[in-house]
């Protein structure tokens, strides 16, 4: 198919053609003026237009990630009950997305590795994972930045202990390798 940046030239191109022919029967008169401010509205739109922030943001995920850190937050009846931070050094995960929606996630812990498939989906500020290990299991993060070489994702998990709501908010911290 056309890349975007080919369907822009081909606008440009039909614009300035219309321009050319309108251009010819409206010469010098003032509603010509009045229609090269729509047309440069026009053309200025399209000019501008840049790929949506979920493109920007679904090629920014696209690669393979490390995770460096840990933040664990625990909660009962909305009172923070525990937080540990862990910096990822013997045991860390691993994150490949590709371009086509699969992908891997590595678990390495202590000089060993696990590899596992993986399907992904981006959705506005949610990111969808679909592990495949015995059975999958479906993982939807919050995407709380992601920029060029990092990304921060976290994972709400709400539940009932003994009568008690519960909530556990683990936030990974990657760098792209």
């Amino acid at each position: 198919g056309i890349s975007r940046q080919g369907w822009r030239a081909v606008y440009i191109l039909l614009f300035s053609s219309i321009f050319a022919i309108i251009y010819k029967y409206l010469y010098m008169k003032r509603s010509f003026m009045i229609f090269m401010g729509l047309i440069a509205g026009v053309l200025l739109c399209f000019a501008t237009s840049s790929c949506s922030k979920d493109e920007m943001n679904q090629k920014n995920i696209e690669g393979k990630w490390q995770s460096t850190s840990l933040i664990f937050k625990e909660y009962e009846a909305g009172k923070l009950v525990n937080e540990e931070t862990e910096t990822c050094i013997d045991s860390y995960i691993g994150l490949n997305f590709k371009s086509d929606g699969t992908g891997q996630v590595i678990r390495y812990d202590g000089g060993e590795s696990d590899t596992y498939h993986m399907t992904w989906m981006k959705m506005g500020e949610k990111l969808m994972i679909t592990e495949y290990d015995v059975e999958p299991e479906e993982f939807t993060f919050d995407i709380v930045k992601i920029k060029s070489n990092s990304l921060v994702l976290s994972l709400t998990e709400e539940y009932t202990s003994s009568g008690v709501q519960c909530k556990d908010i683990s936030i990974v911290n990657f760098k792209k390798i």
